[in-house]
């Protein structure tokens, strides 16, 4: 949920704050609020370990776990994952300026550095951002990515300072979202892109049932579930808007949990996969109901957002 990063050269320190949970107005219940949540993730972290990350044992981990040689157990989520980086531009990320916003553990973040990028991750969580801090220590980057507890509606960076952003399952304890999304858009070049690997939109009944028992379970840590509606008014920052959707039959890999790396489990998910090829290019109205998204933000120029475009693919 969140990873990591710090103050650019030449800004301000990065301000306290975080995943987003306060208003325009910084409205003290609000912050409140936002000082609940990071308290809650802050129990969360505490149960993860400062871990070496190299590339290797990134993609390893990471990849599809259906792709995964035999051996690797590989990623659920490593599908829609994999297409986000692709986004990103994974590949092409050589002495550029990425921002990993809510970035938890900072393991995203540590990857891209490794890849060759400037690294700056930020997370409301303070026991994220440590855990982020001393595993680049561990993997050996520490001088090319920074972490720092921060606001993502205060962000201590020159306007059009990040090539990229990348964020993964935050938007939906964002509680600003113009906010939130005018803040990210300032600090982002023209011709920038944020990259976006979200929980699926709040259309399919199942899945809401499967949400509202997590949610009870973990409530204290906020949030609320994502709609169509959500995203475009993230959007109005930018140019342009584009949703992937993932996932229809084969969301019931989540079903599984460590089942789903048996023999059995993967000869049926991989039917689920082809089977999801063939409906939604049949059926594309489904791709409303699949359980994930991946969303890409483009800000082409200055006053991007009057002009917004919206596509839907994938």
């Amino acid at each position: 949920m969140t990873h990591g990063a710090s103050a650019a050269p030449g800004a301000e320190g990065a301000r306290p704050g975080g995943t987003g949970a306060t208003d325009a107005g910084g409205a003290p219940v609000e912050r409140e609020v936002a000082a609940a949540r990071a308290k809650a993730y802050d129990a969360v972290y505490r149960g993860w370990t400062v871990k070496r990350v190299t590339r290797e044992s990134y993609e390893a981990a990471t990849r599809f776990f259906l792709d995964a040689p035999a051996g690797e157990p590989g990623h659920l989520d490593g599908n829609e994952l994999g297409f986000a980086f692709q986004l990103l531009g994974v590949d092409r990320l050589e002495g550029r300026r990425i921002l990993d916003y809510c970035c938890g553990a900072g393991r995203s973040s540590i990857y891209f550095a490794l890849r060759g990028a400037r690294v700056w991750g930020c997370d409301r969580s303070e026991e994220a951002v440590r855990i982020a801090r001393r595993s680049a220590i561990e993997s050996g980057v520490a001088a090319s990515v920074q972490f720092a507890v921060a606001d993502v509606q205060e962000l201590a960076f020159p306007s059009d300072y990040f090539d990229a952003v990348f964020c993964q399952s935050a938007l939906h304890i964002v509680a600003d979202y113009p906010a939130a999304a005018r803040e990210l858009a300032r600090v982002l070049k023209p011709g920038g892109k944020a990259v976006f690997c979200e929980e699926a939109l709040g259309h399919n009944p199942v899945l809401e049932v499967v949400r509202a028992r997590r949610r009870r379970r973990h409530a204290e840590c906020g949030g609320r579930t994502l709609r169509m509606d959500d995203l475009r008014r993230f959007g109005e920052a930018f140019s342009r808007m584009q949703v992937y959707p993932f996932n229809f039959f084969l969301q019931s890999k989540q079903f599984f949990g460590r089942r789903a790396h048996t023999g059995w489990a993967k000869l049926f998910l991989r039917v689920c996969r082809t089977a999801d090829t063939a409906l939604l290019g049949a059926l594309p109205f489904l791709k409303r109901y699949c359980g994930k998204v991946v969303v890409e933000y483009v800000k082409e120029g200055q006053g991007a957002g009057s002009a917004l475009q919206i596509t839907h693919d994938k």
